[in-house]
């Protein structure tokens, strides 16, 4: 190879550089540029022009013949030919013979080149392309680079399926790319899928980097069960760089138009969203349909930070009309929240307001408003303390409301080494209410104070095990928990915002039995529980974990939530929990409460997860909850039996099924049961879930159902054709993620 040397001696010679391939399609093409180091000195010194070739000829019109890997490059530009006439006053080059030509943003490779290398302009005749950031390829009868930026491709196609494979392409008369504003247009679009044109359009524009830009998304139609025939087509406003806009026209042949928007905002102290929806005059409920939903987050400074939330819809049958799955027919009250916190170094100071949209169910007590302190630390020999505070305004429009001081400051002392801890704490809680439209006889001023003392301590053994030729450390940690309350009379007091807690393993060192203030429970009890957990003796990996423990109440328990007869019983449930890695690919949980005067269990919820690294995942559980015989306020909780089976299975290289079924066993009823295929290659994805669910939940499941199928096709790079069903699958299959398993 010589370097040609009339226009810059000693030039050196010119490398091709690839693309990274991708792991699963392999590199669409061969990136060709310019050697690093070479674009590197070209740009520090004026960006000169280098010529290589085999051989050169000179002519006496001031001509240049290149023959034999020909090549120019100047700048991030490289023109490579068999052959190349190169004129050295007008800077223009005639290029013939596997003729390439790539920069930073494209390749281009074709029949022949006329290309002046001082503009940037020229023509490519029966080209093949490929774009770097979108990595899509194409072929055109004619490309016409006008500089840099901005291309003109006449009878060309589109797609991001390797070389080889044109499973879809967007065909078109005029393409014009415009790399500085990262947007591509085209005239008279056709779009194909394995050779089958499914869309027209006169007029189509795309992106030409992940930058977004505003412009129609692809529509979604299906068929409802309560709302006929369904279209959407959303638009994308891209306002500005820290926020956005959607709207989209819902069409439903059965109801009429709805307007659905979003906005979104990112600034860099808070973020936050609005949307809503709007349907006036429903077809079939004769009403105007709307929704509002609001949130917003952030730091006023680095330790005051705000929440804000807002929620409404025009009535209560709008999630069972309107809604997208048993997470939206179960909602029973809608959340509006304005909250601020302030963080000091052993400080936190939160005022909060909120109320509530009730769609069915009880009415909760509305917060207007709650403020609240708490801090810990420690003090001098070896205490430490924390304290507890919060004054709020309860308001309800039937019930008796009021304001609530509560404050629990408390003491201890640890005292901890190696093998052992022991921790005494006292603490005092004080509570004072003022009630407006207390019962009659009832104190409207009640107050509560009353001590609360414990004492906490553990052993901890070990000891180093085999297990099946595997190296492990096995713990032994059994604790003793010491609970004294006195009783005080709380019968004057409401329930504003206290109920009974779910009885389990961390429930046993609870210095109160009940979820909130109103009702401080009394006790004299001692708990007895042991963990046992194995470790991997290299790596510290916890393979294994169980506990089991219970309450020896030492007197009856007389604080109920509401009036009624002392709990007799000399123990409580016995509960457990199991955590164990069996394989590497399989886990197992479970939560056991079992109640020896029954003699039957109470609570259990028992699960198993596959995930091999085949892509497969597969879990499997049983949830069961009864209502015990003595609690404080019967039928308040309702029982439940439910199994919920779901998971993804790999069906060869590119195709998957995924499916899961949720089923109470009281209600005879199936919760949600959806089951899909999907197909996943490197240029295109196809899934097609059928999905049924309840349509309304307000306790219990009444037995009506809707069905709808989704299909979603993606052209990846292009766009997504139907319906989402990530969100879907997200919600619906535990562990599942589009990364990990490609749904």
């Amino acid at each position: 190879m010589v370097a040609v040397s009339a226009l810059l001696a000693g030039a050196p010679a010119v490398a091709a550089v690839s693309q990274p391939s991708d792991a699963q399609c392999g590199s669409a093409f061969e990136f060709i540029g310019p050697d690093p180091a070479v674009a590197a000195r070209a740009k520090a010194s004026g960006q000169p022009i280098y010529i290589v070739a085999d051989s050169t000829e000179g002519t006496p019109g001031g001509e240049i013949r290149l023959r034999g890997q020909a090549a120019i490059v100047k700048g991030d530009r490289q023109l490579n030919a068999d052959e190349v006439t190169f004129n050295r006053d007008s800077q223009a080059a005639v290029a013939v013979g596997a003729v390439v030509f790539g920069d930073s943003r494209m390749m281009l490779e074709g029949s022949s080149l006329e290309y002046n290398v001082d503009t940037d302009q020229g023509t490519i005749e029966n080209a093949s392309y490929a774009l770097r950031e979108k990595r899509a390829r194409g072929r055109a009868t004619r490309i016409i680079r006008r500089d840099s930026s901005r291309h003109t491709l006449e009878g060309a196609f589109y797609t991001t399926c390797p070389p080889g494979k044109r499973d879809w392409a967007v065909r078109s008369t005029r393409v014009d790319l415009d790399f500085d504003a990262g947007e591509g247009r085209a005239r008279n679009v056709v779009l194909d899928f394995k050779g089958v044109p499914i869309l027209y359009s006169p007029f189509f524009s795309f992106p030409l980097s992940d930058k977004r830009k505003s412009g129609f998304l692809a529509p979604s139609a299906g068929t409802g069960g309560k709302s006929g025939f369904e279209l959407r087509t959303p638009y994308y406003l891209n306002l500005a760089p820290n926020y956005d806009a959607t709207v989209t026209p819902h069409y439903m042949s059965d109801r009429g138009l709805m307007m659905e928007g979003l906005g979104r905002y990112l600034f860099s102290d808070f973020s936050g969203q609005i949307g809503g929806t709007y349907l006036p005059s429903d077809n079939k409920a004769d009403r105007d349909r709307s929704l509002v939903a609001f949130s917003q987050s952030g730091a006023l400074t680095p330790r005051w930070t705000h929440y804000l939330t807002f929620n409404r819809v025009s009535d209560d049958a709008y999630f069972e009309d309107f809604g997208n799955g048993i997470y939206d027919v179960s909602t029973s009250h809608l959340q509006r929240l304005a909250s601020t916190s302030y963080n000091g170094d052993s400080w936190r100071v939160l005022g909060q307001v909120e109320t509530y949209q009730t769609l069915y169910g009880s009415k909760p007590y509305r917060r207007l408003p709650q403020l609240m302190f708490n801090t810990s630390g420690f003090a001098p020999a070896g205490l430490s303390y924390t304290l507890d505070s919060e004054y709020a305004v309860y308001d309800h429009p039937d019930l008796v409301h009021g304001t609530r001081l509560d404050l629990y400051p408390s003491l201890s002392l640890p005292f901890e080494r190696a093998a052992f801890r022991v921790e005494p704490r006292v603490g005092y809680r004080y509570t004072q209410y003022d009630l407006k439209q207390q019962l009659p006889g009832l104190d409207d001023k009640p107050s509560r104070a009353l001590p609360i003392l414990s004492l906490d301590s553990g052993l901890f053994f070990e000891r180093d095990v085999d297990l099946w030729g595997v190296g492990a450390l096995q713990t032994l940690e059994p604790r003793l928990f010491y609970l004294y309350v006195p009783k005080r009379d709380q019968d004057d007091i409401p329930l504003f915002d206290t109920g009974d807690t779910d009885f389990s393993f961390q429930s046993l060192f609870r210095t109160n039995r009940f979820s909130g203030p109103d009702r401080q429970g009394d006790a004299n009890q001692v708990t007895a529980a042991i963990t046992s957990r194995f470790l991997g003796a290299s790596s510290g990996v916890e393979m294994f974990r169980a506990s089991l423990g219970q309450v020896r109440y030492l007197r009856d328990r007389q604080v109920l939530l509401r009036s009624g007869p002392a709990i007799e019983s000399n123990e409580s449930a016995i509960v457990g929990e199991l955590w164990a890695r069996l394989t590497r690919a399989l886990l197992a949980r479970g939560d056991l409460e079992w109640d020896p005067d029954s003699g039957s269990t109470q609570r259990s919820v028992v699960g198993l997860y596959y995930r091999p690294q085949n892509g497969m995942l597969l879990n499997a559980s049983y949830r069961m909850r009864r209502e015990l015989p003595n609690l404080s306020a019967p039928g308040l909780t309702d029982s439940l039996e439910q199994v919920d089976v779901s998971g993804v299975i790999p069906l060869g290289r590119n195709w998957q099924l995924v499916g899961r079924s949720y089923y109470s066993l009281p209600d005879s009823q199936f919760v949600e049961s959806f089951v899909g295929v999907g197909y996943e290659s490197c240029c295109w994805g196809a899934r097609v879930v059928t999905r049924r669910y309840v349509r309304r939940y307000d306790g219990r499941y009444d037995g009506d159902t809707t069905s709808s199928i989704m299909f979603e096709l993606e052209l990846k790079g292009l766009t997504n054709i139907g319906n989402k069903v990530e969100n879907l699958l997200t919600e619906g299959v535990y562990g599942y993620s589009r990364d990990a398993y490609g749904f």
